[in-house]
């Protein structure tokens, strides 16, 4: 069973950017406060600032780190998505969306990413800003995106109450139906399943080659954090109900954690021994991962 143990938080974060940045090696954060919605701030593990990123001119919704920590994207209200370096230099800006941009995912072993609009529309692009493609075919806001090991599919949390699931290199997509919205997914490092957090408070397990779905019911309010372990042995969620629960990949459970807050986002570290969860409440809480 899996047991976590606090050892941190960073108060006043804010709760419209629950997608937690976490840099590669484990050792710095990219946050937004709720006090500075429009920048991002690189803090240790103890949430000290030691640089912000400002440019943005509407609230930012998602950061993410570069596989090799060399850059870092933002996506914002105001139609954009910035990729910068760590020392706070602008890289790139990529505004050929419509609306504002929900989420922001890179791609593990190509040099592009995907930005997710309000309006359901995905736009690919590369790390320079160069326009690669739009996928089309959601009807609402795009929650979360996450991209397969292998860059071969990108899965799309929508508020449409489904999952987008695209094989971007053959150019075909299936459609996953939910009973409500989807807020989460979360692909596995190595063997093609992802998982999906609803707004019905479960969970759902999908294997891609068998084209299975398996629903599990582990929470009582709204499932919105979802995450694999590094190691691809269990799965993380946080959910509304103020718990973060833990589970195998067929469902049987790990272990649960009373947060006593509502749980907004879930990352695990690079090297799975923490885990970070934000909260509705503004706090970004560390826990190191005690497997017993």
């Amino acid at each position: 069973m899996i047991s976590l143990k606090e050892c941190g938080k960073i108060e006043g974060v804010s709760e419209h950017c629950w997608q937690i940045g976490v840099s590669p090696d484990g050792q710095y954060l990219a946050l937004v406060f709720a006090d500075d919605q429009n920048s991002i701030k690189l803090c240790g593990l103890d949430g000290k600032v030691f640089k912000a990123l400002e440019g943005h001119r509407g609230r930012v919704h998602s950061v993410s780190f570069g596989r090799d920590g060399r850059t870092i994207a933002s996506a914002s209200a105001d139609k954009t998505v910035r990729i910068w370096a760590p020392t706070g230099n602008l890289l790139a800006l990529f505004d050929r969306f419509d609306n504002g941009v929900e989420t922001v995912s890179y791609a593990p072993d190509v040099p592009i990413l995907a930005g997710g609009q309000s309006d359901g529309y995905i736009v690919l692009f590369d790390i320079g800003g160069n326009y690669i493609a739009t996928l089309h075919s959601p009807k609402g806001r795009i929650y979360c995106m996450d991209w397969s090991y292998d860059s071969s599919y990108l899965a799309a949390a929508c508020g449409d109450k489904k999952m987008y699931l695209f094989n971007v290199k053959a150019q075909m997509k299936s459609v996953y139906p939910h009973p409500a919205a989807v807020y989460g997914v979360s692909f596995t490092n190595s063997n093609g399943k992802l998982a999906t957090s609803c707004e019905d408070s479960n969970v759902r397990l999908f294997n891609i080659a068998e084209d299975g779905m398996e629903t599990v019911d582990v929470h009582q309010g709204r499932v919105v954090g979802i995450s694999f372990s590094p190691d691809d042995s269990f799965v993380a969620t946080a959910s509304f109900d103020k718990t973060i629960r833990f589970f195998d990949r067929h469902g049987n459970s790990k272990g649960e954690y009373e947060l006593g807050e509502q749980a907004l986002g879930v990352k695990f570290s690079p090297d799975g021994n923490k885990l970070y969860v934000s909260t509705q409440e503004r706090n970004l809480h560390v826990f190191e991962i005690e497997p017993q």
